[in-house]
Formats: C-alpha cells, structure tokens, sequence
C-alpha cells in the first residue's frame, strides 16, 4: 500500500522558506499614505516624549522648529555658541516625518492657530511650557493630531483632525 503526500518535516521546509521570503519582500512593498500619516504621528509622539525625558534627565534645553505647511520639523539643543545645534543624540538628528506627510497647522493656546510661518517649541527640564497640538497630513487628504501636554511628557496621537485638547 502506497500513500502520497508530503512529510512534516518537508512541509516545515517549505514554510521556512515562504517565510524567508516575505521578510525580504513585504519591507520593500510602497507605503501608503495612511501607513505614512500613522507612522508620522507615532513618531512625532515618541519624539516629542523623548525630547522631554532628555531634557530632564541630562539637563539640557532643547527646542522642535516646526514649519508649517512643510514635513519640516527639527529637534535642536540650547547652545551658547551655535543658534541652531544639531543634538548629540543621532534619534534626534532624523526628522520624525516621512516624505509626504505635511504639517497644516500647530496649535498653542497662548498664539492660537499656526498655519504659515515657524512655531518654536521650547523643552526645558520641567517639559513643554503648553499645551501643543499639531495637526499631520497625508497626501490623500486623511489627518492625525498629535497633543502634547505640559509637564508630565504625556503625548497621544489620535487619528483625524482634533481641535481641542482631550
């Protein structure tokens, strides 16, 4: 008596092998805008909880340009020499924005909405002076808002366009 089909050692070959595969390509698959847009956000969030714990614990200052109507943001530290010192950290030296995502707008309570322009977000050791709410968007036309509370380094990300602090 004869049976065909495959042994299990064989099929864990095979899955092995497939799976290998995957690894390789799903990487190099296009991103889409609303994967870009949520990565954005995530990253600006962790960027910005980042930020505060640093300057708290290696007591320095450090200041987010945010340029709005661009995907430019970059992280500084404070300097008496240099105005605009790239940080030691090399996690700080990349922008946290992916290529197309923008920036439409940063909102401070204090100077209302910010749409053109450049907003400056000082971090000292006691973390943000205000609230911050800074709005991403993705080329498809999808938002995500990113809040950052002061003192305490509490950010959430939250998917849409949010106007007031939750």
């Amino acid at each position: 008596m004869k049976t065909a089909g495959f042994t299990l050692i064989e099929i864990a070959v095979v899955l092995a092998i497939v799976g290998m595969v995957l690894l390789l390509v799903i990487p190099r698959l296009p991103s889409s805008d609303r994967e870009n847009l949520r990565i954005s956000a995530r990253t600006l969030a962790a960027t910005l909880r980042y930020v505060q714990e640093r300057a708290t614990a290696v007591r320095t200052g450090y200041y987010i340009n945010v340029v709005p109507g661009t995907g430019t943001i970059h992280t500084y530290e404070y300097s008496d020499i240099e105005s605009n010192k790239e940080p030691v950290d090399p996690l700080l030296q990349k922008s946290p924005i992916k290529e197309g995502i923008e920036v439409t707008d940063v909102f401070i309570p204090r100077l209302g909405k910010v749409q053109d322009g450049q907003v400056r977000l000082d971090i000292g050791s006691g973390g943000l002076r205000d609230v911050v709410i800074i709005h991403l968007r993705a080329g498809d036309g999808q938002f995500s808002t990113v809040m950052a509370f002061p003192s305490g380094g509490k950010v959430k990300v939250y998917e849409g366009y949010q106007e007031e602090a939750l």
